[in-house]
C-alpha cells in the first residue's frame, strides 16, 4: 500500500507561501508590520530585528520547498517546520495569557499555527505503512 503525499504537499505549499509572504513583509517593510500589530513606529534597532526575523522566516519558507517535492527524503525539514509552528503557537499562548496584545490579533494567528502543526503531524511521511513489510529480495549467487 502506497502512502499518498497530496495532503502533506498541500500543507507544505501553504506553509511555504505563508512563510515567504511574511518574510517579504518583515524584511522589506518593517513599518507595515508595526501597523498590522498596532504598535508605534519601530526604532532603528527594532527595524533591524524585524528584518532579521524576516530573513529567518524566509529560510524556513525556502527550506519548506524541499520536502514539497521529496517528502520521504526531507522528513527532518518537516520536523523543523512542525517545531517552528508549534513554538510560535506556544509564544502566542504566553502573549495572550500576559495580555501583551489584543486577542483579536493573536487568536487567528494561534489557530493558523495550531492547525498547521496538527496537519504536519497528521500527514508526516512514513517510510512504510504499519502492517506491511517490504519484500526481501533474494541475493544473487554467482
Amino acid at each position: 500500500m502506497k502512502q499518498s503525499f497530496t495532503p502533506l504537499r498541500l500543507v507544505l505549499a501553504l506553509v511555504c507561501t505563508g512563510n515567504l509572504s511574511v518574510a517579504y513583509l518583515f524584511f522589506f517593510s518593517p513599518d507595515v508590520v508595526s501597523s498590522l500589530f498596532r504598535l508605534p513606529p519601530p526604532t532603528e534597532v527594532q527595524q533591524y530585528l524585524t528584518m532579521t526575523i524576516g530573513a529567518l522566516i524566509g529560510v524556513f519558507g525556502v527550506g519548506g520547498l524541499l520536502p514539497l517535492f521529496k517528502p520521504l527524503k526531507y522528513g527532518a525539514i518537516i520536523w523543523m517546520l512542525l517545531l517552528m509552528h508549534f513554538s510560535i503557537f506556544l509564544i502566542d499562548v504566553v502573549v495572550l495569557s500576559r495580555g501583551l496584545m489584543d486577542w483579536k490579533i493573536v487568536v487567528p494567528e494561534m489557530l493558523y499555527f495550531l492547525l498547521v502543526s496538527t496537519a504536519l503531524v497528521r500527514w508526516y511521511p512514513l517510510g512504510s505503512i504499519e502492517g506491511t513489510k517490504k519484500e526481501e529480495l533474494p541475493l544473487k549467487q554467482s
